[in-house]
């Protein structure tokens, strides 16, 4: 298990964090990171603009759909104490030079050096006007330089982090949209089905769940498979699977972030009133042929 931190204010969490997080899992396959909150930030004389309770919740919140995001309270203050113990540090350049900066060492060079050598691997987003000297440079994508909490909490709420979009298929509804001869193997179709989500997935880096009628497959038993969230009607009979992805949109706590995936016009109804959006079974057909949604 590889784990990296990302000590930081979080006030609000943005895309550029999630961005830039996500850069340092990949560049240092880590399988996950925790976002570090100090219940008092160092050089941040003026406060928090929200509790430290309210962050917590909303990364929380958009680690529901990255299960490799984490979050931590701690009570230290300086990067090397926070770092301790974790495989890889996830900063920005601006954070860099302050931690090279020995005036946070009680202007002590020799207790800044010694802070830097406990360091584990170092990976930092960089910044116009810092340089990243001593650390990775981790590759961020130029859209997300003009991106502030500040900017975040003034109106552009566009910026703050959320969920992200997700999708339920409605499984026997798409395999029926597909005159494969399907009929002839129904568990056959069903894992063909799987194999083109997860594959679709992939290339979206977007959740996928499928959602099957009948009883679970032997090797498909619920659960994540490859990528994506294979579940089952809870019940026999008619509309059960309906039923049950009505339940998960309706049990959601951002039914407006989930796109269900049916033809079937009773089912697009109930999710709808619910506040999901819909998408039909014949276009998302095309997608799985063609590319990601």
């Amino acid at each position: 298990m590889r784990r990296g931190v990302y000590p930081g204010s979080f006030d609000p969490l943005t895309i550029a964090h999630v961005a830039i997080a996500e850069a340092a899992r990949a560049a240092a396959a880590l399988d996950c990171v925790d976002l570090a909150l100090s219940r008092r930030a160092l050089g941040k004389d003026d406060g928090a603009h929200t509790s430290i309770e309210t962050r917590t919740r909303a990364i929380e919140d958009a680690a529901v759909t990255r299960p490799w995001l984490g979050v931590i309270v701690t009570g230290e203050q300086l990067i090397a104490d926070i770092a301790r113990g974790y495989d890889a540090v996830v900063m920005g350049a601006d954070k860099w030079a302050q931690v090279r900066d020995p005036q946070w060492y009680g202007g002590e060079v020799a207790a800044r050096d010694a802070a830097l050598a406990s360091l584990p691997r170092v990976l930092v987003a960089p910044r116009p006007g810092f340089d990243t000297e001593g650390a990775e440079a981790l590759d961020i994508s130029a859209e997300f330089g003009d991106v502030s909490s500040t900017r975040a909490r003034s109106g552009a709420h566009h910026l703050r982090a959320t969920r992200g979009p997700r999708w339920i298929v409605d499984g026997n509804n798409v395999i029926g949209s597909r005159p494969d001869g399907w009929w002839r193997d129904r568990p056959a179709a069903a894992r063909r089905l799987v194999h083109s989500l997860q594959a679709w997935a992939a290339r979206a880096g977007t959740p996928v769940a499928v959602v099957l009628d009948g009883r679970p497959l032997p090797d498909l038993p619920e659960g994540a498979h490859g990528g994506i969230l294979v579940a089952y009607a809870t019940r026999a009979g008619r509309d059960a699977a309906d039923d049950r992805i009505v339940a998960e949109v309706e049990r959601d706590a951002d039914p407006g972030s989930l796109t269900v995936v049916t033809s079937d016009r009773a089912l697009a109804e109930r999710v709808r009133a619910l506040g999901a959006r819909v998408q039909g079974a014949s276009t998302i057909t095309r997608e799985l042929e063609s590319g990601p949604p």
